[in-house]
Parts: structure tokens; sequence; C-alpha cells
């Protein structure tokens, strides 16, 4: 159990490192991408616009005349900006250059890309030796009556930036990783600091349940035989008030024997004292004999009782505990069950892929249980009608104790209710044993 929940807070701590450092990495992303490429940024507008600006008529101008000679264009390697002056049929006819060798690669990049104000792009390009140029475009549209006529684009060099900024938000990672590691270990190391003083406590607990348990039995023993002396000696000058006294206490001794005895399996099995005896066994004998005790009990309550159960079914488990299980089971459902109610125990096998699993079924037609409280049914000490648990002698601990014999079982518990109808608790346990 205590496993389970170091885990757990383990786990969330971790998710919680997960999240603060996705928002770490996304916000050092922008403010990074910001930080290096806003002077670029700055720069291909202001390009843009000043070419535009210098530019526009002589596009206009372009664009009427009939006969066009192309301009040639200006190489300046050693720069890291460079514009183009294109028609409308996407061919350039002025600007300046620093990568001839991608002036048609960049041209069939822009190639109808009419941008917004403010609008730029990253592209990658390759040189022809391999290596990838990274150049944030950037352009401003002319039009005349309405008809797109030219535009103007401008392009500066940011490989460098780029080449930086991958490199940063690769460390970033890598650190990042090595961060959500060293913080799992440490949320481990803290969850069990912090779980060190729950177990200890709860230990301290469990001892004093055992202790306490082990320690009641024999006085209630005591208390329960001397009653039963009382009655049998003295029962003709009793009177009626002192014999119902002497019912009542015997009712409620046996009502404390009981409870002290699921104390002492519960804090047993927290403890790891309790462990299972498995055997092989026929659980259809078991099953009928568990049954003929439960008739007899069920016909003085009026209740019908039903069994279906196969001819034989050997079964690998600890067949004293599987027996209690059953036992739990059915006698919450007699609780719960009104005079002329009727009580079924389904046992039967069924196949899940490869693997065998027994499947075990007490079904009732009592008073249900709310959909709220079902969550909550096989918490220790937890009754759904209090008043009524207490009338019939309920203490809470046998569901709990049947929920621990499931999983000591490596198997599952299931509850189906609904309120006037009844309940149906379905048990899962493997058979250890596989299809050829």
């Amino acid at each position: 159990m205590f496993e389970k929940i170091r885990n757990r807070l383990t786990l969330l701590f971790s998710i919680l490192m997960m999240l603060f450092l996705f928002l770490f990495i996304a916000s050092s992303y922008f403010i990074l991408s910001f930080a290096l490429y806003h002077d670029s940024k700055s720069a291909v507008q202001s390009l843009t616009a000043h070419e535009w600006e210098e530019h526009r008529h002589e596009l206009i101008k372009w664009q009427k005349k009939s006969k066009k000679k192309r301009v040639k264009i200006d190489i300046k390697q050693h720069e890291r900006a460079f514009y183009y002056v294109i028609d409308k049929d996407g061919q350039p006819f002025d600007g300046d250059e620093i990568f001839p060798e991608l002036r048609q690669s960049i041209l069939t990049r822009i190639k109808g890309w009419q941008p917004q104000p403010s609008e730029v792009r990253i592209e990658p390009f390759k040189l022809p030796d391999g290596k990838t140029l990274y150049i944030m475009l950037s352009g401003h549209s002319e039009y005349e009556g309405g008809q797109y006529i030219g535009a103007v684009y401008a392009g500066v060099d940011i490989t460098q930036q780029h080449d930086v900024f991958e490199r940063l938000m690769m460390i970033l990672a890598l650190l990042s990783i090595v961060f959500l590691v060293l913080s799992s270990l440490l949320g481990y190391y803290m969850a069990s600091r912090a779980m060190k003083p729950i177990m200890r406590s709860f230990a301290r607990q469990r001892e004093f349940v055992a202790d306490a348990s082990h320690e009641l039995r024999t006085p209630l023993s005591v208390i329960q035989s001397s009653l039963e002396v009382l009655e049998s000696e003295n029962r003709e000058g009793l009177s009626d008030f002192s014999r119902q006294l002497i019912v009542d206490l015997k009712d409620e001794v046996r009502m404390m024997t009981g409870l002290v005895g699921h104390l002492l399996t519960l804090a047993r099995a927290d403890s790891g004292v309790l462990q299972l005896r498995k055997e092989t066994f026929d659980l259809a004998i078991l099953s009928h004999q568990l049954a003929r005790t439960f008739q007899t009990l069920l016909a003085k309550q009026a209740q019908l009782f039903e069994l279906e159960v196969p001819d034989t079914l050997t079964v690998y488990a600890d067949a004293e505990r599987i027996k209690q299980l059953l036992y739990i089971l059915l006698e919450n459902a007699s609780k719960y069950t009104p005079a002329g109610g009727r009580i079924t125990l389904e046992v039967s096998e069924e196949r899940k892929g490869k693997e065998h699993r027994v499947r075990l079924a007490v079904r009732d037609t009592g008073i249900g249980i709310a959909p709220e409280q079902q969550a909550r049914i096989f918490d220790r000490f937890y009754r759904v009608d209090k008043v009524r648990s207490r009338r019939i002698g309920g203490t809470g601990l046998g569901l709990a104790i049947a929920e621990w014999i499931v999983q000591a079982h490596e198997g599952s518990i299931e509850l189906e209710s609904e309120l006037g109808k009844g309940s149906t608790f379905t048990v899962f346990l493997p058979s250890n044993r596989k299809t050829g």
C-alpha cells in the first residue's frame, strides 16, 4: 500500500515537473526566438519598405512597357541582405543578390506569395556544397487599379542566428531531461521521507489493533462462558427482564467477538503475517458444503437460496480463505435482503484469452446500494445504512476482508447494484491453468 502511494506521489511530482519544464521550454523558445530574430526581422522589413518606395514607380513603368529588357541583377557576395523586384509573371527585373546560385530556388519559394504587412517567412535553402542556409524573407505587393502588377521581396541571411538558436534549444532540452531525471529521483526521495512517519504511525496503530484484538478475545470468551453458565444455572430463578438482558448481552458479546476477529484478520493481513495456504481442491464440493449451512439459516429468515455450480471445478487456492470469502458475501446478502427475497450463488469457470479464470457471483434481491455509495463499499468500517447495520450486527469490515482475500489471490471483485432491486458481487480468480 505504501509503495503504491510513494510511487503515485513520485509520479505526480514528475508530472508537475514535466509541466513546469514544458512551460519553461515553450517560454524560452519564444523569448530566444524574439531575441535572436528581432533585429533581423526589423532589418528585412526596413529593407523591403525602402526598396518598395524606391522601385514602386519603376514597377509601374515596367508593367506598361511593350518591350521589356531584363535588367542585370547585381551580386554582392559579402552582404547579408538582398532584394528582388518581381513583375506579375514572377520574373525579376531589378535587385541585388548574395547567392546567385539560389536565385531560382528563392523565386520558386516566393512565387504566388503576396505577403501581408509585417509578415515574414524563414525558409531553408541547400547550397551546392550541401550546406543549409536559412533566409528570412519579407515582401510588399504592388497593385494598380486593383490588379496585382508585382512585388518587392527582400531577404536576410540568418543562418548564424538559426544555428545558435538550435544549439541553445538542444542544450536546453538536454538540461531539461537531466533536470527531469534528477527531479524524479528527488521526488522519490522526498516521498520516501514523507512516508516514513506515516508508516511508523500506521505500524504502531496496526500493532495496537493486533495486540488489542488478541487481548480482547480472552475476556470476551470468559464473558460469553459466564453468561451461558449464569443462564443455565439460574434459568428458573431469573425474571423475564433478566433473561432478556442475558440474551442481549450474549448478542453484544457475539458481535464484539466477530468485530475483534475481523480486526485481528486485517491487522495480520496488513503486517504480512497472514499468508495464503494454497492447495488444489474442488470448489464445487466446498460450495455445496457452504450452501447446506446457509440454506438452514436463510430458511429461518424466509429467504430463498439457489446454487448454480458445475459438477466439479478444480482450483488452486487457499480453501479456508475462499470459504471465508463466500461466507462474507452470502452473509452480507442475507443481511440486506428482506423476507421472501432470493439469494443466488453462481460458481463457474470461463476463458479470457489463453487463461482460465474462476467466476464467483453472489446475487440478491435486497435493498441495493446507491451509486454514490458503491465506491466506498469496500472501505473499512463503512456501512451504507448505519442504523440497520447496527441492528443486524454489521461491523463494516466484512467486505474489506473479502477484498483482501481476492487481492491476495491476484483476482478482482466487482459490484453491480440498483436501489430497490438488489446487488451482485462478482469475483474473478485465476485458476492457474492455461489452455493448450
